[in-house]
């Protein structure tokens, strides 16, 4: 069964590919990547700011803060890291995947240029992303700047490393950004926003 599922297009899997792939699928799924991995080539982060009002009505930027790292420092050293490790990686996996255009954009590396696809996107999954994200972006900004929130951003940045062959070369490879226009937060409790806390400190 395995060798019919990962062997070339042949009459005998053509026949009976609904039999090979129920046997094999969910479970013991094969692909070639154990013989030829494709390592981490990229580096992605999330950093949030926002628009914060004090007492007297006067209202300020703030800086980006960074709310990937935190994460992968709670994934680093542990078997068995909690799901919110994965919340804003998530956030921008959803917002590449639904093709959220930003809003302000640094020029793309060649390595997305040639990865990008001329499909139609989905309003649904989009606004999904959308949502997804500013809840992140809402908990992350309450969490650090308090109730006074009135407006979030998103960046996401990406930095590509040099190929293997050109690792001797001058430079640490290619670096890109993407800004969301400002979103007004989403409603969150104290319990959600005390969780964040903890799990980002």
């Amino acid at each position: 069964m395995t060798f019919l599922y990962v062997a070339p297009w042949n009459p005998v899997y053509d026949r009976g590919a609904s039999v090979v792939d129920g046997y094999i699928d969910p479970y013991f799924g094969q692909n070639w990547e154990l013989f030829a991995p494709d390592p981490i080539d990229y580096n992605a982060h999330v950093l949030v700011r926002a628009k914060v009002r004090d007492a007297t009505g006067w209202e300020r930027h703030t800086g980006w803060t960074d709310v990937t790292e935190p994460e992968m420092a709670k994934v680093r050293g542990s078997l068995f890291p909690g799901r919110i490790s994965r919340l804003a990686g998530g956030g921008r996996q959803m917002m590449t995947d639904a093709d959220v255009e930003p809003s302000v954009e640094s020029a793309k590396t060649e390595d997305e240029e040639a990865t990008d696809e001329e499909e139609a996107s989905d309003p649904v999954f989009q606004d999904q992303a959308v949502r997804h994200m500013r809840a992140i972006a809402t908990l992350a900004a309450r969490a650090r700047w308090g109730d006074g929130v009135t407006l979030v951003q998103v960046r996401v940045t990406d930095h590509v490393y040099p190929r293997f062959a050109n690792r001797r070369k001058e430079g640490d490879g290619e670096k890109a950004y993407s800004d969301f226009g400002w979103w007004a937060p989403v409603p969150v409790t104290a319990e959600a926003v005390r969780l964040w806390k903890d799990a980002h400190r």
